[in-house]
């Protein structure tokens, strides 16, 4: 995952989709969960919740599994 200056740069700007989804895509070169997700990108829950289905609905990513309340995503094969 990206270091905690390049979290820090990257909320400090306002990012554009591409840019979120290309965070998410290199986020994921292991499989991180929602709120790793959510938090590193500066995102609401609502928000989150839509841009993974998006990205899923895409093929760039799937849900690995779940853990009781936690969704784990992973990148989907053949993805980048």
């Amino acid at each position: 995952m990206p270091d905690c200056a390049q979290e820090r740069r990257y909320r400090r700007q306002r990012s554009s989709p591409e840019e979120r989804r290309r965070f998410v895509l290199t986020a994921l070169e292991r499989p991180r969960t929602q709120a790793e997700l959510r938090d590193a990108l500066g995102m609401s829950n609502s928000g989150i919740l839509h841009l993974l289905p998006r990205l899923e609905r895409d093929g760039l990513v799937r849900p690995a599994e779940r853990v009781a309340w936690t969704r784990i995503w992973e990148r989907a094969r053949g993805s980048g």
